[in-house]
């Protein structure tokens, strides 16, 4: 048995132990505690059958190499304002890497765009406030829009991506030979390719960088190429991406106040955060979308967020355009296209487009929470505090597209109330993640 669920067991025998006539548990009814333990303890994280090295320690190496790296961004093409975060100005290569937007130090959420609602990569601003990734191995689908189902197919997406990284698929691959080669060698089959060498007479076959042109663009580089080659660096990539997953996959953290209060430590949280706790569970509805262990019902709902903010797109149709990439464009990169090890659990071809999808953002899962502001898809609520404002007062009726879900509703809680629910949430903070998975570990 493990042991988190052991003390999940003992301490609830504790509590019902302690009950006067079994009516209530440390202030709480047994059927509002029949919830409450359906919070905790956050299980491990879910398999991942779409890649065959998620667990691979070496893979996981070789990722947190590659998430430090700068090289694997392309050139800089956007020029911005002195002040804004710019790592680069238009023609410089090299300067941007995932700890860019995602940085260790800080719960891996961005802190150097100015400002740091959304972010700024080589092409601009994403218009996006840039998710943690502790505990994302733990969504269904990736993103504010969900677009894809797997995180190796979030993660080359935005390598990709010209206002992300606007790196290509080819450089990714000379890059690996150049300086990763040993890594990717040890944990893929079969070996990088020796023309990725510069020097090889047959170096030709793989141009230094290209990827596949835009729709109605002249050929480039990558068209050129032979079809088998091709074929081959879209596996290295994919397999890049798929190290990646197997470092983010370590970004787990567990045992929180929380789940020792739940395991019976009542002195865990403090008498506020048991005040927000029942609100949470009852008037304020929280549970409602942030349900289970990982606080997530893993759905999308359109919560009356107003797209507002100075980067922040005046339209955003959320989940109904997710669904149009991940069902086109991005299906190669989900659990239902070629590049999947494992195609057969696949919700993706299922998917029907819904009206309630039209501006509707996936539900965060909340812990941890309280070090990962700021917050919304638009990043634009500074604290936890002015995030429950909005659902106190039921979310906006303008500024966005779609009809507000019929969930939120006004919820008419009073600033102390307030303040006990933020007080749970902070509660929420799970344990330091490992200092060895903050270094960077890039080659010079």
């Amino acid at each position: 048995m493990r042991r988190e669920n052991l003390n999940y067991i003992i301490g609830l025998i504790t509590f019902l132990g302690a009950c006067s006539g079994d009516e209530t548990i440390d202030g709480f009814t047994n059927q509002e505690w029949a919830e409450i333990a359906k919070l905790s303890p956050l299980g491990d994280p879910p398999p991942d059958p779409t890649n065959r090295v998620a667990n691979d320690p070496g893979a996981a190496a070789l990722g947190q190499m590659l998430f430090f790296e700068k090289e694997l961004s392309g050139p800089v093409t956007f020029d911005a304002t002195p002040g804004e975060g710019a790592l680069g100005v238009t023609g410089d290569i090299g300067r941007y890497a995932c700890t860019s937007c995602h940085d260790p130090a800080h719960n891996f959420v961005d802190v150097r765009s100015n400002p740091v609602a959304t972010s700024l990569g080589t092409g601009g601003w994403l218009g996006h406030n840039a998710l943690t990734l502790v505990n994302a191995v733990y969504y269904d689908w990736t993103g504010w829009w969900g677009f894809v189902d797997t995180l190796w197919g979030h993660s080359l997406i935005g390598v990709e991506a010209g206002i992300a990284a606007n790196g290509d698929r080819l450089r990714t691959a000379h890059l690996l030979y150049a300086k990763y080669r040993t890594q990717y060698n040890a944990v893929f089959d079969p070996d990088l390719d020796p023309a990725l060498d510069p020097a090889a007479v047959d170096a030709a076959r793989f141009p230094a960088s290209g990827k596949p042109k835009a729709p109605m663009a002249p050929d480039g580089d990558w068209e050129m190429m032979a079809p088998a080659d091709q074929a081959l660096i879209v596996q290295i990539f994919v397999n890049t991406s798929k190290a990646c997953n197997a470092y983010l996959r370590k970004l787990v953290k567990k045992q929180a106040p929380f789940d020792r209060y739940v395991a019976g430590e009542t002195t865990a949280i403090s008498s506020k955060a048991k005040e927000g706790l029942k609100l949470f569970i009852g008037k304020a509805a929280c549970i409602k979308c942030h349900e289970g262990p990982f606080f997530s019902d893993q759905k999308f709902h359109n919560t009356g967020v107003p797209q507002e903010g100075l980067h922040v797109s005046t339209m955003d149709t959320g989940r109904d355009l997710g669904i149009i990439l991940v069902k086109g464009p991005l299906r190669e990169w989900s659990s239902a296209g070629a590049n999947s090890d494992d195609t057969s659990a696949s919700k993706v071809d299922a998917l029907v487009a819904d009206p309630k999808d039209m501006g509707a953002f996936r539900t965060q899962g909340l812990r941890n929470v309280a070090g990962t502001a700021p917050y919304m898809h638009t990043g634009q609520f500074a604290d936890l505090r002015e995030v429950i404002k909005l659902y106190n007062e039921g979310g906006k009726k303008t500024g966005f597209v779609g009809v507000v879900d019929d969930l939120i509703k006004p919820l008419n809680l009073t600033d102390p109330e307030i303040d006990a629910l933020v007080a749970f949430l902070e509660t929420l903070t799970g344990e330091p993640l490992p200092a060895e998975l903050l270094t960077d570990t890039s080659v010079p």
